[in-house]
């Protein structure tokens, strides 16, 4: 299990799936195809996906139970769910409406990712929706092919995306937490260059730092090939314009793979 907080400061758990968690996951698919991804799909689209008079719950848990699902919860609330199987492919990533843009999301793919390189797997695969594309793409996954899947007469459009995985990397992931709008500005003003050196650094994967819901918190999502290019990172930061200017800013970290 594992716990994060998001941007209103509510506790996210992270969970491995279970029987009791049927219901709530069926209901937490409908209601984000039905009603977020409605922005993107028309009527007839959203029906053939969403299929809900062709759904029982016997069937989704064994389906859920075969993929190897998580739970996202906020305050003990089922808020959304993921999955990654053995070959590394996501299945599903769905998060009810009312937790949109709270962070939910971000944790679930981040354990996902955890998940895939404890595993050893050398990528992770979806077959991504209009409406996550976005997402999947500042998660470090890239589109491969434009895809238009039939389902129940009905063409529906999503995208096959992939993001390799770095032997023996190390990910970071966490909060960067301002307490005063000084410190926000000092971010703000810095970050460009930061992002810039940072991504230009041999060993670096991927490096996101993203301003959250919250304007004094931003999301920071860093992997590296391996502990050399990490460390070399950190020792390179810490001498830096941005490590000088934000040494008293709060971190919130958790690090996989030292």
């Amino acid at each position: 299990m594992e716990t994060n907080k998001n941007t209103d400061m509510q506790v996210v758990v992270i969970r491995s799936y279970s029987h009791a968690d049927a219901a709530d996951t069926l209901a937490i698919f409908l209601a984000a195809v039905t009603e977020t991804a409605a922005a993107d799909y028309s009527p007839d689209q959203i029906q053939a996906w969403a299929r809900p008079g062709a759904r029982d719950l016997p069937t989704w848990h064994a389906s859920m139970r075969e993929r190897n699902s998580y739970v996202a919860t906020v305050d003990g609330v089922p808020a959304g769910f993921s999955d990654v199987n053995s070959a590394g492919y996501i299945d599903m990533m769905f998060v009810a409406p009312r937790y949109q843009r709270q962070g939910v999301a971000r944790q679930l793919i981040a354990r996902v990712e955890a998940h895939a390189r404890r595993a050893q797997l050398t990528e992770l695969t979806a077959d991504v929706s209009i409406t996550a594309r976005l997402f999947f793409e500042r998660h470090g996954f890239t589109v491969e092919a434009k895809q238009h899947p039939v389902r129940g007469g009905v063409l529906l459009t999503n995208c096959k995306m992939r993001k390799k995985l770095c032997c023996s990397a190390v990910c970071l992931s966490g909060q960067l937490v301002c307490h005063t709008r000084d410190q926000a500005d000092t971010v703000r003003d810095h970050l460009p260059l930061h992002l810039a050196l940072t991504r230009a650094e041999p060993g670096c994967c991927s490096f996101n730092v993203t301003r959250t819901s919250n304007p004094l918190m931003w999301q920071v999502e860093e992997s590296f090939e391996h502990a050399a290019a990490f460390e070399a990172h950190r020792e390179r930061v810490a001498s830096s314009e941005w490590g000088q200017a934000t040494v008293g800013i709060e971190r919130r970290y958790t690090v996989i793979g030292l």
